[in-house]
């Protein structure tokens, strides 16, 4: 049986929200005053040794009617420990964790409609959205719509990623049986909680994009994209189960490692365009870009990203 299976006791579970900082100043305020909470949920934050922009000079209080807990580590330790060290922090009553990253933002009901799902899917332990792109200005780039299913996610996890990181919540217990962040795939760590959550429970999107996410040339995925690539490898080659797909998605990510993401990234944008808004996601509240045609990636991912890896922006 499924880790998340049999949670039916969870029910309208509290919401512990996880961000990782580093040196990102004014776009974590910009962040938490997008997040609409409810009373017993929390945040955390967790600053991965900023020196220049600490985030005790911008962390609030409070953020969306929920008390904030600053946790400074004394180092930066990277991606996945700040994760880790936030999950880790949230208080023992926190059925769910949601995760966004700075300089993202929710639309006002992302919270319910997630916190929704899982009250009434116990065996679903990770849900995720739509995600629309844009770039530092606040303009619209492309929409990226996830598969919706547990099936057609299992799909797509053989390629690439299935789930927008800034776009996930899930349930505490599955991820404590899937073993948690791991610092064993740099720049993918994200990627590889999510096929690991996959062993232990099913996985859902929502069709609606509840979260706009911020994209720059230069982000922490871009200046690592080859070593986020072959981690993505790894990861294929360890959950391999002689599918065509998996095959397919070795060869893809072999291939990306000649290309540029910046080339990846024209071509996502110049397809939304030629698509006119044709199809759309169903737009949750989001401020700050303009309605676009949503993309439905299939095989393909999003493009590069902030203080992402694998999992935020796709490959």
């Amino acid at each position: 049986m499924r880790a998340a299976e049999g949670q039916a006791a969870e029910v309208r579970g509290a919401v512990c929200l996880v961000l990782a900082y580093f040196e990102e100043g004014e776009a974590l305020r910009t962040s938490l005053a997008s997040v609409r909470l409810e009373e017993g949920d929390s945040v955390v934050v967790v600053d991965d040794g900023s020196r220049r922009l600490p985030a005790r000079d911008f962390c609030p209080e409070t953020a969306g009617g929920a008390p904030v807990r600053l946790v400074e580590l004394p180092r930066n330790r990277g991606v996945a420990v700040a994760a880790r060290t936030g999950v880790a922090a949230a208080p023992p009553e926190a059925a769910y964790i949601a995760r966004l990253d700075c300089r993202d933002v929710c639309s006002a009901e992302r919270f319910t409609l997630q916190r929704a799902h899982l009250d009434a899917h116990p065996e679903c332990g990770i849900v995720g959205s739509a995600v629309r792109f844009r770039d530092p200005a606040g303009r619209h780039l492309y929409t990226l719509v996830q598969p919706t299913e547990d099936a057609a996610i299992r799909r797509r996890m053989r390629v690439n990623c299935a789930f927008t990181q800034p776009a996930v919540m899930f349930r505490r217990s599955a991820y404590e049986a899937a073993g948690g962040y791991s610092e064993d795939y740099p720049w993918a760590e994200d990627y590889a909680l999510f096929r690991a959550l996959l062993r232990v429970s099913a996985g859902h999107n929502l069709a609606s994009s509840l979260v706009a996410c911020t994209t720059m040339d230069g982000g922490i995925s871009q200046r690592h994209r080859r070593r986020q690539l072959l981690t993505r490898m790894r990861i294929i080659r360890e959950h391999w189960d002689w599918h065509p797909g998996s095959a397919y998605g070795l060869l893809r990510a072999a291939a990306q490692l000649l290309t540029s993401r910046n080339l990846t990234s024209r071509v996502r944008r110049a397809d939304d365009r030629l698509r006119g808004g044709s199809a759309r996601a169903q737009i949750g509240g989001l401020e700050g870009a303009e309605p676009g045609a949503v993309r439905n990636v299939g095989s393909t991912g999003a493009s590069g990203a902030v203080h992402g890896a694998e999992g935020r922006r796709g490959g």
